[in-house]
């Protein structure tokens, strides 16, 4: 009998894909941290005049009487944003600036003109829906489509009636209203001349921001100022906290002053990952409460990323050992086969047997007398590495021992830490994870009985790994990310991205840029960086 083929109608019930966070520990950065260290600034909201030039479209497009529903206005954005991207590219600075849609530009953009129409991003709103409509919505500069303006919702997203608003897009406009691309080819749909392309690269480019004070003043204005009720005479206020500013207004300067005075300490920082991560931690002496406020809660951020990269080596040695000893059984493997595994994880480095004592690491932690060497074989003194070097140790040797060198350290450091900021921000967590002051509490709670390391791995994996994945995983149904579930009394393993899964961005691009946009530093080189004038008298003003 021919083989009858499946009918084209029946497709697969279950979607094979990695996911990006088995554990549920990026969330916690993205959606609990971020929003409460820097609200308001999104990771790929990094340049500054970007505000500045979505407020001015806005207001054109109101101020034009163009269709009032969200696909005409939508459209007008990406066009817009085209063009100015090509702009960006051409800059006659040769600044290399990235605007948004850059890579769809390139090509473009180096070729003689005139340059066809096009749109920026395959995203509704563009790069401004992408990357500035949220920021701009939360920072009081635009009402959002549906916003009740009487008892009618607007139909489209408009700037709001405030001097702040208003000053932000008049400065953009008046960069640009001499341009031949202003008067005439901002309105149409014909090919746009080089002439008049780079004349307006000369005057829209990101770059060109610093060298224009009042439109740097306005967009310094709408990300740091706000548009509150009148305070009260008797209204009190902490050193560079006005009564008249709302509570995520304060934040973000305390915020970018607290980043400032990193620049300032170490002019790394802006060019640096390592250098940037490391000043979170171990930054120069508060000047006020409410610096020292900031300050604990970017520590807190910092110790939340050292639990990730910790758990993150254990997760994937027990991938990699589990989904071997599963192959040989050619099975799943029994609740004691997975402690097993999970116990015998401790071939390093640094090497132990299952039941050496966890505790004797501890004490040699606190002896100083503890060292492990990296994957270049070069010994690092874990008791004085700076904690992003060590984040970085047990990343780069990816073993489950190394975590638990790289935690017990972490809970060594933060042993009795109690300032406001880290207790508020160290206890934030996910809907799938603990908070970081939680595990820290666990791992107290654990080294009281007295556990070998094999048990202390074994802890590790039965709490924060095997259950946490499966509860994540299932939630993603139809979408399959599973690396291992329980099925019929065996854990049954999967070769489906056992790799290490990244940390969520915090923010260095965007403070850095934004920083420099609105020259509050300066310097073309690492070690060059130092804060302006401008900056000085910001961290002076919000931090005392």
């Amino acid at each position: 009998m021919d083989e009858v083929p499946t009918p084209r109608w029946i497709a697969a019930s279950l979607r094979e894909n990695e996911g990006r966070d088995p554990l549920g520990l990026q969330t916690t950065t993205q959606d609990r941290l971020m929003p409460l260290l820097l609200p308001g600034i999104l990771e790929l909201s990094r340049r500054a005049r970007y505000f500045a030039f979505h407020a001015f479209l806005l207001d054109e497009y109101k101020g034009r009487r163009l269709p009032a529903d969200g696909k005409s206005l939508a459209t007008f954005i990406r066009r817009r944003e085209w063009e100015l991207g090509i702009a960006v590219q051409r800059c006659p600075n040769e600044c290399g600036s990235s605007p948004v849609g850059a890579r769809r530009l390139s090509d473009v953009a180096a070729g003689p003109g005139p340059f066809p129409r096009g749109e920026s991003v395959e995203s509704s709103f563009g790069g401004y829906g992408l990357y500035y409509r949220s920021p701009l919505i939360e920072l009081g500069i635009v009402a959002r489509a549906g916003t009740m303006l009487g008892d009618q919702p607007i139909p489209i997203d408009v700037l709001r009636a405030t001097d702040r608003a208003g000053r932000l897009a008049a400065t953009f406009r008046s960069a640009v209203q001499g341009t031949e691309y202003y008067h005439r080819f901002i309105w149409t749909s014909d090919p746009v001349p080089a002439a008049a392309i780079d004349e307006y690269a000369g005057v829209a480019c990101l770059c060109r921001l610093r060298e224009r004070p009042d439109e740097r003043d306005a967009v310094h204005d709408a990300i740091f100022g706000s548009d509150p009720p009148a305070a009260r005479e008797d209204d009190e206020a902490a050193p560079g906290v006005s009564a008249t500013l709302d509570g995520g207004a304060v934040q973000r300067r305390r915020s970018v002053g607290h980043y400032l005075s990193l620049v300032a300490a170490d002019p790394n920082v802006p060019w640096s990952g390592h250098a940037y991560r490391d000043a979170l931690w171990s930054y120069p002496q508060p000047r006020s409460d409410g610096h020292a406020l900031v300050a604990g809660q970017w520590a807190a951020l910092i110790a939340k990323d050292i639990w990730q990269e910790v758990i993150c080596s254990v997760w994937s040695q027990f991938c990699r050992a589990g989904l071997a000893r599963s192959r040989d059984l050619g099975r799943g493997l029994t609740h004691a086969e997975v402690r097993d595994v999970a116990s015998n994880m401790v071939g390093g480095p640094p090497a132990w047997g299952s039941s050496y004592p966890t505790t004797a690491i501890t004490a040699s932690l606190e002896t100083a007398a503890l060292t492990v060497p990296d994957r270049d074989g070069e010994d690092i003194d874990v008791a004085t590495a700076s904690l992003d070097t060590l984040r970085w140790l047990t990343a780069g040797l990816d073993t489950a021992t190394s975590a638990i060198v790289v935690l017990l350290e972490l809970a060594r450091r933060t042993k009795d830490r109690a300032d406001p900021g880290w207790v508020k921000a160290s206890r934030v967590r996910s809907a799938w994870q603990p908070s970081v002051a939680e595990v820290l509490a666990a791992v107290s709670e654990h080294l009281d009985g007295q556990p070998s390391i094999g048990e202390t791995l074994w802890w590790l994996v039965s709490r924060f790994v095997v259950p946490v994945h499966e509860r994540i995983a299932y939630s993603k149904l139809p979408d399959f990310t599973f690396r291992f579930r329980w099925e019929e009394g065996l854990l049954r393993f999967y070769d489906h991205g056992i790799e290490r899964f990244p940390l969520a961005a915090i923010r260095a691009n965007p403070l850095s840029w934004i920083t420099w946009d609105l020259g509050l530093w300066e310097g073309d080189e690492p070690n060059e960086s130092r804060l302006t004038d401008r900056g000085t008298a910001f961290v002076h003003e919000v931090l005392g």
